[in-house]
C-alpha cells in the first residue's frame, strides 16, 4: 500500500512549497511538490479575460465556418440573420393582410397563391396555415378539398397558437366525424356489392379457364408424346430395307408438329382467361371497384384530417 510523509521546506525562497514522498505500489519513493508557485502561477496580464461587449452565439460542432469566425464576425452574422429574419417576417405579414383583402374580395384562390408565398417567406407563421385552412374550409363548412386541407392543418398543428387550434378542433373536429363516419358505412356496402360481382365473374371465369386448359392439354399431350416416339423411332429409320420406319418417323414428327402448332394456338386461350382472372381480382378493373377504392382513400384523409384538427 502507498505510503505518504509531508516534508515542510522552510527556506526563504521556497517557503510556501511542501514536498511530500510517495511510496508507489512498485515500493518506489516518487517526490511531488505542491502549493506555492508550482501548483497556481500567477495570471499575467496576456492571461487575463478581456471583456469585448459581443455575446458569443452558439454554432454546431460541425459548422467549419463559423467555427473559424472571431467573436465579432459571428456577431455580425448573427445580427445579419435576425435582421433578414425581421425583414422575412414583415414580408410574411404584408402577403397575409393582402390575403385577407382577397379573400374578403370573393378571390379566394388568389388568396391562396399569396399565403404560398407568405409561407415560404415565414413557415413557422401560424396564421397563414390557420388563414389558409379557413379559406380552404370555406370559413370551416366544407371540407371537400381534403388534401389541400391536410396540408394546412398539418402547418396549424405544427405552428398555430392553442387558442386557435382550439377553434379549429370545435368547428371542424365533429363535421369531419360525421363525414368520416357516413364515408365508412358507404365503403362497407360499396365492398359487399363489389365482392359479390366479383365472385360472380369469377366463376364465370374460372368456368372458362378450365375450358380452354383441358383444350391445351388436349393437344400439348398428343404433342409430347408423338415427339418421344419421334425421337425413340430416330436411330432406327434406316433400319429396314423397304423404308417403313423412315415413314413412320416421319409421319410421328409430322404430327409432333401439328400438335404443337395446335397447343400453340390453344395456349393463347388459357393466357387470356388467366389473365382475366387475374384483372377481375382488381378493384380498378370495374366502376364499382373503382368507386369503393375512392371511398376507402377518402376515409383515410378524413381520418388523418381528424386526427390533425381534433
Amino acid at each position: 500500500m502507498a505510503e505518504e510523509r509531508l516534508i515542510d521546506d522552510n527556506t526563504d525562497k521556497d517557503k510556501d512549497k511542501k514536498y511530500r514522498f510517495r511510496i508507489n505500489e512498485d515500493g518506489e519513493e516518487e517526490l511531488e511538490i505542491y502549493g506555492g508557485d508550482e501548483e497556481e502561477e500567477e495570471a499575467g496580464p496576456e492571461d487575463e479575460l478581456v471583456d469585448s461587449g459581443y455575446e458569443v452565439p452558439e454554432f454546431d460542432d460541425d459548422d467549419e465556418d463559423a467555427a473559424a469566425m472571431t467573436p465579432e464576425q459571428l456577431f455580425a452574422e448573427r445580427k445579419k440573420q435576425e435582421e433578414e429574419r425581421t425583414a422575412r417576417e414583415m414580408k410574411a405579414a404584408e402577403l397575409i393582410n393582402k390575403a385577407l383583402l382577397l379573400r374578403d374580395g370573393g378571390n379566394e384562390e388568389y388568396a391562396l397563391t399569396t399565403l404560398d408565398s407568405a409561407q415560404k417567406e415565414c413557415t413557422d407563421n401560424g396564421g397563414i396555415y390557420v388563414l389558409k385552412l379557413g379559406i380552404l374550409t370555406k370559413d370551416f363548412t366544407d371540407i371537400s378539398r381534403l388534401d389541400e386541407s391536410i396540408d394546412a392543418a398539418a402547418g396549424c398543428k405544427t405552428y398555430a397558437s392553442a387558442e386557435d387550434k382550439s377553434r379549429i378542433s370545435a368547428a371542424l373536429s365533429e363535421k369531419i366525424k360525421s363525414e368520416l363516419e357516413a364515408q365508412r358505412a358507404q365503403n362497407a356496402q360499396l365492398k359487399a356489392d363489389n365482392e359479390q360481382k366479383k365472385s360472380d365473374r369469377r366463376a364465370v371465369f374460372m368456368s372458362g379457364f378450365k375450358v380452354a386448359l383441358r383444350n391445351f392439354l388436349f393437344a400439348f399431350i398428343p404433342f409430347v408424346a408423338f415427339l418421344c416416339a419421334a425421337v425413340a423411332l430416330t436411330p432406327q429409320m434406316y433400319s429396314d430395307k423397304n423404308g417403313t420406319m423412315l415413314a413412320l418417323t416421319i409421319a410421328m414428327y409430322a404430327l409432333a408438329g401439328a400438335a404443337f402448332i395446335a397447343s400453340v394456338i390453344l395456349a393463347r386461350f388459357v393466357a387470356t382467361s388467366a389473365r382475366r382472372l387475374k384483372v377481375n381480382e382488381s378493384n380498378l378493373s370495374t366502376a364499382l371497384g373503382r368507386t369503393y377504392t375512392e371511398g376507402t382513400l377518402r376515409a383515410e384523409k378524413l381520418e388523418k384530417l381528424y386526427s390533425l384538427v381534433h
